[in-house]
């Protein structure tokens, strides 16, 4: 194969090559089961957390103001209420941990939904797909 096929090839598939997938985390809240999809560079800025060795990174109240003002910027939503948080930690990447956060929305047209959100130990909110029931 002649060289310039070859630096050519290279050249082309560079940015093939570059490209990180997300990482998938899939969860489990009141038996309802969510997916997100996380940048790796959201997780590569992470610092691990120990528990009972050092203070949480973000606090629950942080956590809740960050989807705060994401709420707010979202038009169809008239009203949003907390139904449930957990703290877990991120499978398969040891010291990282998020909050799982689930909320009941009002929409602008009278009707409800769930919301649910992962965010991360340095305030990145992320909204989490619910996956749906199988057909049985």
């Amino acid at each position: 194969m002649p060289k310039s096929l070859l630096l050519l090839l290279a050249c082309w598939s560079a940015p093939l090559l570059a490209y990180q997938f997300p990482f998938e985390v899939s969860e489990y809240i009141d038996d309802t089961k969510v997916d997100v999809f996380i940048d790796p560079r959201d997780l590569a800025a992470q610092q691990p957390w120990k528990p009972f060795n050092a203070p949480l990174p973000l606090t629950l109240d942080q956590a809740l103001a960050a989807i705060a003002r994401g709420i707010k910027q979202d038009r169809r939503i008239e009203r949003a209420r907390l139904m449930g948080v957990e703290l877990k930690p991120i499978p398969r990447r040891p010291g990282l941990w998020h909050y799982l956060v689930k909320m009941q929305a009002q929409l602008a047209d009278g009707k409800h939904r769930p919301l649910y959100f992962i965010v991360l130990m340095n305030g990145k909110v992320i909204p989490a797909i619910r996956e749906p029931e199988s057909i049985k």
